[in-house]
């Protein structure tokens, strides 16, 4: 709960469940997942937590089939978790590519630390990050390219693929992002005030706000 939830998972989806549009795919399904990951683990820990977790039961999203006390639920089953019993309970290659991405995190985590501390940034999300990656590390990156800035917290992320013999070597560089901070979610954006109607937000926020307000004008500057 420490290492794999509070300080991995639930710190990267904090940006689209707390900046993205309510509609959207994205936060719609991180906040299924929470919903999953907290019913389970409130049955599972019930006999040792019992009276925590009967009171967490009650804060979950209701369910008419779900019991009124967290001591009459069984433990979770396969599907309880995944939502069917059709999903494979076990993906061999996205296993082996949250391996390796993980180990990516690690390496680049250490680089942003250093640049905190020299003062050249502060919080990570005033960071860009460029990696040059050999096969096979390449090609995991490209695959997972558009959740990179997600995974390492950070404003932006490119990637340029090494001249490796395939080792699989990494470089990473951690510079002050462009742009301006979005004032809605903190990212720098070189797109901040591209929106006529939300001019102190990126080009990601103005549509969620747009949505939130149930508008639909997409005034743009040019």
């Amino acid at each position: 709960m420490i290492v794999e939830l509070s300080a991995f998972y639930v710190d990267v989806v904090k940006d689209r469940l707390y900046t993205f549009a309510p509609k959207s795919a994205g936060r719609r399904a991180a906040q299924t997942a929470l919903w999953r990951i907290g019913e389970a683990m409130t049955r599972l820990l019930a006999p040792i937590m019992s009276f925590t977790c009967d009171e967490a039961w009650q804060y979950l999203p209701k369910v008419d089939s779900r019991p009124a006390s967290v001591h009459m639920a069984t433990f979770p089953t396969t599907k309880d978790i995944l939502g069917s019993h059709d999903v494979a309970k076990e993906d061999p290659q996205q296993k082996a590519d949250w391996t390796t991405l993980l180990s990516i995190r690690d390496q680049v985590l250490k680089p942003l630390e250093e640049a905190r501390a020299k003062g050249e940034i502060g919080k990570s999300l005033e960071a860009q990050v460029e990696l040059t990656a050999s096969d096979p590390l390449y090609g995991v990156l490209e695959r997972h390219q558009t959740d990179l800035r997600y995974l390492f917290i950070v404003s932006h992320v490119s990637l340029e693929r090494g001249s490796g013999n395939g080792s699989g070597s990494l470089q990473v560089e951690v510079s002050r992002a462009a742009g301006q901070k979005c004032e809605r979610c903190w990212n720098y954006s070189t797109r901040v005030g591209e929106d006529l109607k939300y001019s102190t937000v990126c080009e990601r926020c103005a549509p969620a706000l747009r949505e939130l307000e149930g508008g639909d004008d997409t005034t743009i500057s040019n």
